[in-house]
């Protein structure tokens, strides 16, 4: 077997938590690699742990290149906090267009982003890259896809159509939180098939 050029060799992370053999390996390493993730600790990923919002926007800032940002986040969401880890990353993807607060002007950064949003977020980041994001997928193949919002659904048919996205049996499952495992797989299969 042949790796795809660019592809990170499958062997085992420098994680405890992240063995060799576990389905979660090659995006792992890939997403480690790039910087666009870090563990939790040297030793852990925490690959069954939730994905914030603010981690997700974080994770998109770094593959940004950590562009300058100017201004308060505390100006822009009530909830943010001038100078924490997040905050350039969303004052960044705020002004960018990437991601709206609540209807509330909030951000909800320690909140679980869902795999929705997360599917929403990712698209705004494309069309932001001027990206092609042409391409839809009816979605009729999955029982649930009436329980995707309708803030979601253009972006939702976008991922699965990318490869982004893929059913957990025959459902969506929208609005469940995304772990950091599959967070780090819909990266790197994002890298591979958008960013090109």
């Amino acid at each position: 077997y042949a790796a795809p050029q660019g592809r990170i060799t499958v062997i085992a992370t420098p994680y405890t938590d992240v063995l060799d053999g576990n389905w979660a390996v090659e995006a792992v390493n890939y997403v480690t690699d790039k910087n666009f993730m870090k563990g939790l600790s040297e030793t852990t990923f925490g690959p069954n742990g939730a994905l914030t919002r603010g981690m997700l926007v974080t994770v998109l800032y770094r593959m940004a290149g950590s562009p300058a940002v100017t201004g308060k986040v505390s100006e822009k969401f009530s909830d943010c906090t001038d100078g924490s880890w997040y905050a350039d990353a969303v004052l960044w993807a705020s002004a960018n267009g990437i991601v709206n607060g609540y209807e509330d002007g909030t951000f909800g950064p320690d909140k679980t982003v869902t795999r929705e949003q997360m599917a929403t977020i990712l698209y705004r980041y494309a069309q932001e890259k001027q990206y092609d994001v042409s391409g839809r997928n009816d979605l009729s193949a999955f029982a649930d896809a009436a329980r995707v919002s309708a803030y979601a659904k253009e972006a939702m048919q976008w991922a699965v159509d990318a490869g982004l996205i893929s059913g957990i049996g025959d459902n969506l499952v929208p609005q469940n939180g995304a772990n950091r495992a599959q967070v780090a797989t819909m990266l790197m299969r994002f890298a591979e098939n958008v960013n090109q």
